[in-house]
């Protein structure tokens, strides 16, 4: 063989060997660029979690920052409230000396239905009434609250012996009751709540609260009288 033939086969080979690490270099940067591509996009995923992150301590502390004014106001309001529920409860007593005199005579003809004269149940005694009037009409009505404290007492209204209500707790809130202007209504104690049944009932015939208690199972007669 020639060297002109040598030569010739010289360079071909060198050709190939040029080729294939001109593939290999090309292979080798594309895997490197995929793989920069790759951590890129892995960064930006990572970055966009803690961006959210970020964001969400945000909104959780400006929650914190506007819950913290409801909050106190919140105690604030309750506070209030209570104080006036308590300022409410003392100042609803009537202490004048009309009601100092309905305590002592257990009658009142100035008291309007419902007023109440004591924080706590007292006994203070139970009495029957014979109530003479000049009412012409056939029924009257009976107001009945409890004049004391709302400890859950109850009370039941008969007419002549019998029943013409349910037993029913007796509040500051008078009941109102239609009854016979004649005859004997009875007001019997059912159920003391604690310290005693006291209640007061108030006679629209003759303008007359009465300040009574009645044990449970007993009970007030009010004898009714057309003169």
């Amino acid at each position: 063989m020639n060297n002109d033939q040598n030569k010739s086969i010289q360079n071909e080979l060198n050709q190939k060997i040029n080729t294939s690490n001109y593939v290999a270099a090309k292979v080798d940067n594309n895997q490197a660029s995929q793989d920069q591509k790759s951590q890129t996009e892995n960064d930006m995923i990572a970055y966009d979690g803690s961006n959210d992150n970020f964001q969400n301590d945000i909104q959780k502390q400006n929650h914190k920052k506007m819950d913290r004014p409801l909050k106190i106001f919140g105690g604030i309001c309750i506070a209030l409230f209570v104080v006036a529920m308590i300022f409410s409860a003392n100042s609803s007593i009537n202490t004048s000396d009309a009601a100092k005199d309905a305590l002592t005579k257990k009658v009142s003809t100035s008291l309007a239905a419902g007023t109440i004269l004591l924080a706590n149940d007292e006994n203070i005694g139970q009495q029957d009434y014979t109530i003479t009037h000049q009412y012409d009409k056939n029924n009257t009505k009976i107001k009945v609250w409890d004049y004391a404290a709302e400890d859950g007492d109850y009370v039941q209204v008969l007419v002549n012996g019998s029943p013409i209500t349910d037993a029913f707790m007796i509040k500051h809130k008078p009941v109102e009751i239609t009854v016979p202007a004649v005859g004997e209504v009875q007001i019997k104690g059912i159920r003391d709540g604690g310290g005693g049944i006291t209640y007061a009932v108030r006679y629209d015939l003759n303008g007359t609260s009465y300040f009574n208690s009645a044990p449970e199972g007993e009970f007030n007669t009010y004898t009714l009288i057309r003169e």
